[in-house]
């Protein structure tokens, strides 16, 4: 009895150590749309820091159009700075003029990410206004190249324990 009291309370702990920090969740399940594959905050776990860098990933298919703009609004307690990298997953850079505004950034691309692409966006010196509680959401968007619509691409999640 003991032995299954004790191998419990090792997977229970070990299964509250594995659980992500952060989730990111795509709006439509679709294969021919962009989607938000992750969103990464460095350093993990440590809800009182100030600057932190977060990395968000994106993921262009196949069967999608290009895209020329991506928006990203952050949370309340969030403030976004104008040091932000953009690369492929290879580690290709992306030419983008970014600009701030209030709680959003817009990253217009030099050339559109054509499809078939993973972006990886580097948020450096993100500053925490407040100590994060609660779960707290990136609203991320696009625009298509050719058209001037913002379409919602996803959320991301950046959880607390």
């Amino acid at each position: 009895m003991i032995r299954i009291l004790r191998y419990t309370a090792i997977f229970a702990l070990t299964m509250a150590v594995l659980v992500p920090a952060t989730y990111a969740n795509s709006t439509p399940q679709s294969s021919s749309f962009p989607h938000v594959i992750s969103l990464v905050e460095s350093p993990q776990g440590i809800r009182h820091w100030r600057i932190l860098r977060h990395t968000l990933k994106i993921a262009v298919p196949e069967n999608s159009k290009a895209i020329s703009q991506l928006i990203i609004e952050a949370p309340a307690n969030i403030v976004l700075r104008e040091n932000i990298d953009v690369s492929e997953e290879s580690g290709k850079k992306i030419a983008a003029k970014v600009s701030i505004q209030g709680k959003k950034a817009t990253l217009e691309f030099a050339e559109s990410v054509a499809s078939g692409t993973t972006i990886i966006v580097e948020m450096n010196n993100v500053k925490k206004t407040a100590v994060t509680t609660g779960d707290k959401f990136y609203k991320i968007s696009t625009i298509f190249a050719g058209t001037n619509a913002e379409l919602p691409i996803g959320v991301a999640q950046l959880r607390v324990i």
